[in-house]
């Protein structure tokens, strides 16, 4: 999907360009301190000591992870005990507002949260399922749970986490925060819209999606995981299959004990789908197939038309991710029975919220049963402010689009041209070219994401250090922004990936809105300083 802290803003440092640094980057080399590219940032860090203060738990003995879900807490809470030794100190507490300092008010169940309890020694654990799951806290919500904390009561079922709110709200008019939640609730109905519109097929005899066939999530990461979650309870204990090569987390989400075998076909080839296709004749049933369309880094394109004829014909379910090229780009719905989308990265483009979007086509014969599945167990966890942000953000996200795939093309060429550069990846050269450009719309593009491989990695490494723009793990944003993308996204993978095409020094762009020849020059500057240090250096 995605990508690098696709469950959470939290980790995202402040990307805007005067914020971030420029040029020399200590990313390079990541070194045995690394665990992720994942933080859990300031607002977040502050309600949870608020928590621990209030529980009278010392720091250094116990950590907490918070969500807004109740459910959440209790699987996180279940996937710690699995790891935890024997009598580790292990507790949900859920922090909420009581009736007599509500005041009739509907938003103020957004105060509400739960805290994990958990010894340090299982921080791993934690992140590994804030990361997967996508349902912490969004920096938003967590600065307005920390407004109203002291009016919060606390339950648990460890009689020493229970407790009264240390305040009662009076009755004197309703504050202001509280009152922009409020107005901002109903905020919901016009995203779905909005979306709905933007992914409707220009294809005749194609029905419109409905904004009831859209399903909003707090983060891209979530919406994978709740998919993931809800078609497995289709069919118990059935399998699953993982087309192409996915977002790491993706594939953390799939390989879980709800899927009885996660079947991987990381090439995504024309080959693979031979294998498939083998395989279901031969009595191997799979309930859904997850895919890129294209795919993150490596912007190959999987055969859709080809997937969606097997799916027709043994009766599983296409889930395809389309973050990076997105639907003003691309016409894919006829082809999937639902499309993910982060609405993190380009719908948003400002990288201040996160959110994601699961679309259902209206024409697919298990319209009815996924979204049935996906209503029994929906909770509205999204906050409202994120929701309002998305909103504004996404106004002119059209021409956003068109701007940064005009921006690329040039890029593309100057790079593929360079004697330094091994390969370089992107909807518009690759082996899958003619895929891709079958699913463009009338007045789609290419994407503004390119894959970059240099000869030598202590090229890889100087070429970004060099390159002035900004430095960051996210796509889509407005302003161009490249990453390390192995160290960050596949480290603990990192000497595994390279037989897939992914080695250790490839580098992904996301290319922004700046002026096309000032944006050209930056990048030509940074090759021609390449060029210096390869012809003074032993590479």
């Amino acid at each position: 999907m995605g990508d690098i802290g696709q469950g959470s803003e939290l980790w995202m440092p402040p990307m805007t360009p005067q914020a971030l640094p420029m040029g020399k980057s200590n990313i390079y080399p990541l070194g045995e301190r690394h665990t992720d590219s994942f933080y859990i940032n300031k607002p977040v860090r502050e309600l949870s000591l608020a928590v621990l203060q209030r529980l009278l738990l010392p720091e250094t003995s116990t950590s907490c992870m918070l969500f807004s879900s109740a459910v959440a807490a209790r699987k996180c809470l279940a996937a710690l005990e699995k790891s935890a030794e024997k009598g580790s100190s292990l507790a949900v507490v859920r922090f909420f507002l009581p009736p007599e300092s509500a005041q009739g008010m509907t938003s103020f169940h957004w105060a509400n949260f739960s805290a994990v309890l958990y010894p340090p020694d299982l921080l791993k654990i934690a992140m590994a399922f804030w990361r997967d799951t996508g349902s912490g806290l969004s920096t938003r919500h967590a600065e307005f749970c920390i407004g109203e904390f002291e009016y919060l009561d606390c339950d648990s079922k460890n009689p020493d986490f229970q407790s009264p709110a240390p305040s009662k709200r009076g009755h004197h008019g309703i504050p202001q925060t509280l009152a922009c939640v409020q107005n901002a609730a109903n905020s919901m109905p016009g995203l779905k819209s909005v979306i709905a519109k933007q992914a409707n097929s220009d294809q005749p005899g194609e029905a419109a999606v409905s904004p009831e066939d859209v399903f909003l999530y707090p983060t891209g990461m979530n919406a994978i995981f709740s998919l993931s979650e809800s078609l497995s309870s289709m069919k118990p204990d059935s399998n699953v299959a993982a087309f192409g090569w996915l977002y790491p987390e993706t594939v953390h989400v799939l390989r879980q004990d709800v899927w009885k075998t996660c079947l991987s076909y990381k090439y995504g080839t024309e080959e693979e789908l031979d294998q498939l296709e083998l395989a279901l004749q031969s009595g191997r049933k799979i309930t859904a197939l997850f895919c890129e369309l294209p795919s993150n880094i490596l912007l190959s394109s999987p055969n859709v038309r080809r997937v969606k004829d097997l799916a027709d014909k043994f009766g599983f379910i296409v889930a395809c991710d389309d973050t990076v090229a997105g639907f003003v780009n691309l016409d894919a719905i006829p082809y999937v029975d639902v499309m993910i989308t982060s609405l993190t990265k380009t719908f948003s483009g400002s990288s201040n919220v996160t959110g994601g979007s699961l679309i259902i086509n209206p024409n697919s014969r298990h319209r009815d049963a996924i979204r049935a599945a996906l209503s029994a167990d929906y909770e509205q966890a999204f906050f409202p402010l994120d929701t309002l942000t998305l909103i504004d953000n996404c106004q002119n996200m059209p021409w956003r689009v068109k701007r940064c795939n005009e921006n690329t093309l040039p890029l593309v060429d100057l790079l593929k041209a360079h004697q330094s550069i091994a390969a370089v990846h992107h909807p518009s050269i690759a082996p899958t070219s003619s895929i891709y450009k079958d699913l463009m719309r009338k007045d789609g593009g290419y994407g503004n994401v390119i894959g970059i491989v240099f000869h030598h990695p202590a090229t890889a490494k100087y070429f970004y250090d060099v390159l002035d723009v900004c430095k960051g793990s996210s796509f889509g944003t407005n302003f161009t922004l490249v990453i390390p993308y192995v160290q960050l996204a596949n480290y603990w993978d990192r000497e595994k990936v390279p037989k897939y095409g992914l080695p250790q020094h490839i580098i992904r762009m996301s290319v922004g809105l700046e002026d096309s020849e000032q944006l050209c020059a930056t990048v030509a500057k940074a090759l021609r300083l390449v060029e210096t240090f390869e012809s003074q250096s032993v590479v």
